[in-house]
């Protein structure tokens, strides 16, 4: 059984939720995240919320969000390697856009590695682009390998 469940700020509330999370993200670190990401997202999750996706009562992917500049902002998301391929980032995205339409925002935001710089997101931005996503904007100062803004209307 699926379920979907909506955070807030879980490493203050919920160690264990953030514990999972930060499970994933380190399974995810090898060939995604750098390996600063998973620590960061630890003490980001005490300003964050997360909707997390399980099944059969174990979390197996999340989606981190908080608001800046009047839009909500995809800060990370992943799916356990075990999981990836069911759907779950984007039965998490549907939500998390819903989410953002019924607190009012009219964008959603989401920043990732640019594809040429690193080849494994040309898959990430087309899951964005997928679910509506544009990119508009390079960042080359920003991260290790510069970053792309991707933003989406949610009206």
């Amino acid at each position: 059984m699926i379920t979907l469940l909506l955070h807030h700020r879980p490493a203050r509330t919920d160690d264990a939720v953030a514990g999972e999370i930060v499970r994933i993200a380190t399974r995810l670190t090898e060939r995604w995240f750098t390996p600063n990401v998973p620590e960061d997202t630890r003490r980001d999750l005490l300003f964050h919320d997360t909707f997390c996706l399980y099944e059969d009562g174990q979390v197996r992917a999340f989606l981190i969000f908080t608001s800046r500049d009047g839009r909500i902002e995809i800060t990370l998301m992943g799916t356990d390697p075990a999981c990836r391929g069911r759907g779950y980032g984007s039965l998490l995205m549907e939500r998390f856009l819903q989410h953002g339409r019924d607190l009012g925002f009219e964008q959603a935001v989401a920043m990732t590695v640019p594809p040429d710089t690193k080849p494994a997101y040309a898959a990430t931005v087309a899951f964005y682009e997928r679910h509506g996503f544009v990119v508009t904007r390079r960042y080359d100062e920003l991260w290790e390998d510069g970053a792309l803004e991707l933003v989406r209307p949610l009206a």
